[in-house]
């Protein structure tokens, strides 16, 4: 995982985006996304004591809204769609019947 406080604390002291991307062992894309979240956040370092590694990650990359929800198929239907003569599960899936 990637260490973000250390991206911010080796900002903080003037490294070059090259430079902390090596101390991190990280990409220099990921530097750069980081410090630019900060910026938009307003986080600095030193971080609040409060902020632990996890939330500071929270905030700094939240994650989608929500979770995809998958409606189940009806099985019975399936099954008696599937005794008629020329229905396929393609044609089911597609939703042509």
């Amino acid at each position: 995982m990637t260490n973000y406080r250390e991206i911010l604390r080796l900002n903080s002291l003037g490294l070059n985006n090259s430079q902390i991307a090596e101390a991190c062992d990280c990409s220099r894309t990921t530097v750069v996304q980081t410090l630019r979240f900060a910026k938009d956040k307003s986080l600095a370092y030193p971080l609040p004591k409060e902020m632990s590694d996890k939330k500071l990650a929270g905030t700094l990359f939240p994650s989608p809204p929500g979770k995809i929800k998958y409606k189940m198929p009806d099985y019975e239907y399936v099954y008696r769609e599937m005794q008629k003569k020329g229905v396929t599960l393609n044609l089911l899936w597609l939703g042509v019947l």
